[in-house]
């Protein structure tokens, strides 16, 4: 006799669980299931829109660090439509060209350029705005660079 079958005081002998059992374990399961997939597809997206303002922020920190260690002006051209980019030269003169992923957008009235001089410093304050459609709100970033270079971030749903 096998180590997981019990034997029944009439002879009959019963291993597993029964049908209305294993009904009630899924019908469980899919209740978990239908709950939280929309629950973790929101959180993703919130994370994919925080995620590209805090690689703008990083890139405009970089720019104003480039700008002080190699004495010149950089300038990070903000293109919102229709290619939702920003671009801005690197360490070794080359051309850098980040695209926002595909829910992020880079909002229109948002500063089409910003300037970081050699002392890091910009010529004025500028903002840009970007914007994720998450379930029923919007997610915004606020991306603000204040006359000394400083970079800030902002968010609020809407």
């Amino acid at each position: 006799m096998s180590a997981n079958v019990i034997e029944i005081e009439h002879g009959r002998s019963e291993a597993g669980y029964s049908l209305a059992e294993l009904l009630a374990v899924l019908c469980l399961v899919g209740i978990v299931i239908a709950i939280g997939i929309p629950l973790v597809n929101e959180q993703l997206r919130i994370g994919e829109a925080r995620s590209a303002s805090d690689q703008f922020a990083v890139n405009l920190r970089a720019a104003r660090m480039i700008a002080v260690s190699h004495h010149k002006d950089i300038v990070v051209t903000v293109n919102a439509d229709p290619t939702n980019t920003y671009v801005y030269e690197g360490t070794n003169g080359e051309i850098r060209t980040i695209a926002m992923p595909g829910r992020v957008q880079i909002k229109t009235g948002s500063a089409a350029s910003i300037t970081f001089h050699s002392n890091g410093s910009t010529g004025a304050a500028s903002t840009v705005t970007l914007e994720s459609a998450v379930s029923t709100s919007i997610e915004r970033w606020t991306l603000s660079v204040n006359t000394l270079g400083t970079v800030s971030v902002a968010h609020v749903r809407i």
